[in-house]
């Protein structure tokens, strides 16, 4: 399951990257794309640590 979680975010971090490349850097949604990517930086971080440290 943590694997579908963490495809989950690898592909909408792949979205908004493009996402940002396309949009005009005036748009008023900007903010919040950029706010977006932040929260799937950090989940990404979160899923990661979770799936190196050994469960016992």
């Amino acid at each position: 399951m943590k694997i579908i979680h963490l495809l989950h975010v690898v592909v909408a971090q792949a979205f908004y990257r493009w996402a940002m490349s396309e949009i005009n850097p005036m748009h008023p949604d900007v903010p919040k794309i950029v706010r977006r990517q932040q929260e799937l930086n950090e989940k990404y971080r979160r899923i990661w640590s979770r799936q190196m440290t050994p469960s016992m």
